[in-house]
């Protein structure tokens, strides 16, 4: 049924009209998700309750007996949540500050007969009601707007509320719908965003407080010229274990798309780093144990679906035409060490391990038949050392399987050891270097100690913290802002983790304490790192040796001083997982951290802010064109080309969609690099093998789905997923949407034709 449009700001009725009992605003997509322990008579009983969603829900179950196996419901259970008379709300996902949106309240009459309804908008001071004058020019009001309607009975109809929100955030918006038969009303909340996009750095403080019972460090806050006013804030945050803020973001360690099989792996790895880590130092709650191994099953699962039929994993699954050496490699590695905590399928782990040896060179090597996508890794020729490394760890790391598989570990791991072994010394990169260091470690080879020894003599010592660099072939220019604490290259972050973990591995607690620093230093305000290898790396790095760093004996109490405004964290053992924060009322020049106690623990500065143009040096090349701009239908064309030698790594192009529009996926031009295509609330997000310095131009068809007036600008982000400091972003605008008001896209708002 869809409901008839009725014109607002109609007279109250004079008759006495219902009241609303209870507003109704628990809205969850899904409702229940839990186990329960059944009685002797095999029964259980769950009492809930129903979210205030009008709609069915499917319940299904299945349960499990030690005796019996696994038992699945033949049927699934259909409970209706109905009213005979209720008001819904359409909203958007979000709308820009500056946006003019227009709420659709739809009543449905299902009673036995035809009634008047009054309709109210409660006012609120997070938006203004738009109105409309005899010649379509607007008034904002801060009052509340009502509209009365007769609904007839078996049918709906809706009334229509402009407004524009006055401030950024979740503003609440609650309407009802009353008669003299019944009454309902809905709560719902819609988030205002900032112009422009998101962006933000961090800075990540160990405190140290071993040799020292004071501790104190300025910390600078700097913000480009192009800052959209009030977008800006910095959150402060605390916490006494160097692993918690991991712990507390598992399922969002990056801010990035989670699309393709090694992505779905930064869901998997780290929550079994994390597992082990609390687990050995005594801290590994339930809570915190049922969320890990809950993340651990479904990435276990959504895994399985990057897997080819010969038993090899891919990024994108059956759609490459090979697998990967080098994320099978990464599967087989991540899941074995998963085996402690969730059911892993053998057969899985041998049909992946036997597809590697299969295709092992005569000299020991391992090539990469799949694509190239990390090319540190895998060798820009597609046969690095660092290759064979990777793929030598992860069969050593497995030599508990048993049966033939065993034996055939053996063999291939021997060849790959004497491979490496002949090849060590002539390695000139640093990368190759480190990660042959780890594993020759790992193999008990007499050349782990000279190959480590190479390694050490290119370290950068700077602040009494350790690492490692590789050389870039572009750095910023002095034309684009740069903010206090800039993270390093993803591939640094990942050779200095492979550096630690040989120090974790041969227990040198001493020598490796300033490459733990640097590491923690390099941490996002999220608790990962810059793309997906370099957290993993340096997340298992980090559990190895902060298990010898863990001590439960800390008290300290640290101080955030940030001009008048002063906030003190008191961190120790018994909340040294409990992430405590404090967002500064104001953006300062300065934040001064000041700690005195004994113990170790990590406070993070983080500065959030957004732009609307380029503040990075760009990588890429982009052209926007727009190629057709009405109020209902629009059509963009991006081309773009990499402005580098060769070409790209596996690239992410993020399309933001206005306000009130969606795409047309079908509309997207298909090309032989395109991978897969997403949407993710207002963006469209394709994967791409690579863009080259020949433009990759791709078009998209978009069409409106909700009604707002004064769209603004959308962003499309190009990145390389191992790089993503390799980037462009650029900004289009339809003309028609940003000049367009309220009239032109509602016409039973109250204007007058």
């Amino acid at each position: 049924m869809i409901p008839m449009p009725i014109m607002m700001s109609t007279p109250a009725p004079n008759f006495q009209l219902k009241e609303v009992g209870r507003v109704r605003s628990v809205f969850p997509e899904t409702w229940l998700w839990t186990n329960r322990t059944t009685g002797s008579d095999g029964q259980v009983q769950i009492s809930t309750t129903v979210p205030d969603t009008i709609t069915s829900w499917i319940a299904s179950a299945f349960a499990i007996n030690s005796a019996s196996g696994l038992g699945i419901a033949d049927t699934t259970a259909k409970i209706e949540t109905f009213k005979p008379f209720f008001v819904s709300l359409n909203l958007p996902y979000s709308v820009v500050r500056g946006e003019q949106v227009v709420l659709q309240a739809n009543v449905f009459n299902y009673l036995s007969q035809d009634t008047d309804v009054l309709v109210t908008l409660e006012k609120n001071d997070d938006f203004r009601s738009i109105l409309m004058d005899a010649s379509n020019n607007p008034t904002y009001v801060s009052q509340t707007q009502t509209s009365t309607i007769h609904v007839p009975s078996g049918q709906a109809k809706s009334v229509f509320f402009p407004i524009v929100p006055a401030g950024l955030g979740m503003i609440d918006l609650t309407v009802k719908a009353q008669s003299t038969l019944a009454a309902d009303g809905v709560r719902r909340q819609l988030l205002v965003e900032p112009e422009g996009v998101p962006k933000e750095y961090n800075v990540p403080i160990l405190i140290d407080l071993k040799d020292s019972n004071t501790f104190t460090k300025d910390v600078p806050i700097t913000l480009p010229a192009s800052v959209v006013a009030g977008s800006q804030h910095v959150k402060i945050t605390a916490i006494g274990d160097l692993m918690g803020p991991t712990v507390n973001n598992l399922d969002k360690l990056l801010s990035m798309p989670n699309g393709c099989g090694e992505q779905t792996m930064l869901g998997f790895a780290p929550d079994v780093f994390v597992t082990n880590y609390l687990s050995a130092t005594q801290q590994l709650s339930s809570e915190i144990k049922e969320k890990a191994i809950g993340f651990m099953e479904k990435g276990y699962q959504r895994e399985l679906t990057f897997q080819h039929r010969d038993g090899s994993f891919s990024a994108f699954g059956d759609s490459d035409k090979s697998g990967s050496m080098w994320l099978t490699a990464f599967v087989v590695k991540s899941f074995h060490q998963a085996k402690s905590h969730i059911f892993i399928d053998e057969e899985t782990l041998q049909r992946a391990i036997d597809w590697m040896i299969s295709r092992q060179n005569a000299n020991g090597s391992f090539p990469e038949p799949g694509r190239v996508i990390h090319k540190d890794m895998q060798g820009g020729s597609g046969s690095g050392p660092g290759l064979t490394a990777f793929v030598l760890i992860s069969l050593l790391e497995n030599n508990d399987l048993k049966g033939g598989v065993a034996q055939r570990i053996q063999i291939a791991s021997h060849k790959a050891v004497s491979y490496l072994e002949r090849e060590v010394a002539m390695f000139a990169d640093n990368y190759a270097l480190a990660i042959v260091s780890y594993c020759l470690a790992l193999a008990k080879s007499r050349f782990a100690g000279p190959a480590f020894a190479r390694l050490s003599n290119d370290v950068i010592v700077k602040d009494g913290m350790k690492h490692w660099h590789k050389a870039q072939t572009q750095t910023d220019s002095d034309h684009y802002w740069s903010p206090p604490h800039r993270q390093s290259n993803p591939i640094d972050i990942e050779m200095t983790s492979y550096a630690l973990l040989v120090y974790a591995y041969n227990n040198q607690f001493t020598d490796g304490l300033s490459v733990m620093k640097w590491i923690t230093s390099q941490r996002n305000p999220q608790g990962g790192f810059g793309s997906t290898q370099d957290t993993v790396v340096a997340l298992q790095a980090l559990s190895e040796f902060t298990k010898m760093v863990y001590s439960n004996n800390f008290d300290i109490q640290m101080t955030a001083t940030a001009g008048s405004f002063s906030h003190q964290f008191s961190i120790n053992a018994k909340n040294a997982l409990l992430l405590q924060s404090v967002e500064l009322p104001t953006i300062p020049s300065q934040v001064t951290i000041s700690a005195t106690g004994h113990g170790m623990g990590l406070i993070q500065v983080s500065v959030f802010f957004n732009v609307e143009q380029e503040i990075q040096e760009p990588s890429f090349e982009m052209t926007v064109t727009m190629m057709k701009d009405t109020l209902d239908a629009i059509q963009i064309e991006t081309c773009a080309h990499w402005l580098k030698v060769g070409a790209s790594g596996m690239t992410v192009q993020e399309i933001g969609v206005p306000t009130g529009f969606e795409a047309d996926l079908e509309s997207i031009t298909q090309l032989p690099t395109l991978k897969k295509i997403e949407t993710e609330n207002k963006k469209i997000i394709i994967y791409l093998d690579e863009i080259s310095t020949t433009p990759t131009c791709i078009v998209v068809d978009m069409f409106r789905t909700g009604l707002v007036a004064k769209t603004q600008p959308a962003a499309i982000r190009i990145y390389d997923y191992y790089e993503p400091a390799n980037q462009v972003t650029k900004f289009y605008q339809s003309q028609r949407l940003k000049n367009s008001n309220i009239c032109d896209i509602c016409a039973d708002c109250g204007c007058t034709a």
